[in-house]
């Protein structure tokens, strides 16, 4: 359940510019949104706004949304009209990022977890490390049910192996990512095409030693129906829940 009491803090405590944008895009996410939110909200730093970018929806995303939105006037709701689809995902996106107003842009998918210091620790080592474009972090791995079975551990490279890395593999958990604001937007649907970009413009970037979020395994999310699973160690939790 999200603190009361924080909420009630930052409504009447509102900054024209927070210091972070978290974004979240959503298409019928309405069986984990509510969790996913109140994760947002329950972080121990509280300056900031929540875009969340509606691809569509046909459930009950917005009515969920909008019941957190009446109590806590950080979270921004946008519908983008009809379903875009996976491969148009990056327009839905860069939407996003264009109403972000934050110093900073971190990310969040519909059916992952931040843990409650995620944005306290990023914004601290942002602003310690005036050098770094991106950081991303580290993540346990959840089940469809929320039962902890396992992590990605994203070792803490240098900038300059980064550079080298992200050309042959995709480095970051994407729910775990926070950047600069700095008018850079995704060139592809394929996230890995963002890093790429990134070290094409020179960025420095890299995962910092901390596990900072909770990546669920959702077979039936929009990035999990377009994954090559051939040699995904969680491939029997994809497997179990489709058969159900």
């Amino acid at each position: 359940m999200f603190n009361i009491y924080n909420i009630n803090y930052w409504r009447t405590n509102i900054t024209m510019k927070p210091k972070i944008s978290v974004l979240m895009t959503v298409y019928n996410g309405e069986k984990f949104l509510e969790e996913t939110i109140e994760s947002v909200l329950n972080q121990t730093f509280g300056d900031f706004e929540l875009i969340i970018i509606d691809d569509g929806s046909t459930d009950n995303t917005k009515e969920i949304i909008m019941k957190f939105a009446k109590w806590d006037k950080r979270i921004k709701y946008y519908y983008f009209g009809k379903n875009k689809g996976y491969y148009y995902l990056d327009e839905v996106i860069n939407e996003g990022l264009r109403k972000c107003k934050g110093k900073y842009i971190a990310r969040i998918d519909a059916d992952d977890l931040c843990n409650p210091n995620r944005l306290e620790v990023q914004y601290n080592y942002l602003e310690k490390n005036k050098d770094i474009f991106l950081i991303g972090s580290s993540a346990e791995v959840i089940d469809y049910h929320g039962k902890k079975i396992g992590s990605i551990f994203k070792k803490p490279f240098s900038s300059i192996f980064h550079k080298y890395h992200v050309a042959v593999s995709n480095s970051f958990v994407h729910s775990s990512i926070m950047f600069r604001n700095e008018g850079i937007y995704y060139p592809s649907h394929n996230e890995h095409m963002f890093y790429c970009l990134l070290v094409f413009y020179g960025k420095k970037i890299r995962n910092i030693p901390w596990f900072l979020v909770q990546y669920r395994i959702n077979p039936f999310g929009v990035m999990s129906k377009h994954a090559d699973l051939t040699d995904n160690p969680y491939k029997k939790y994809y497997e179990k829940e489709k058969s159900k």
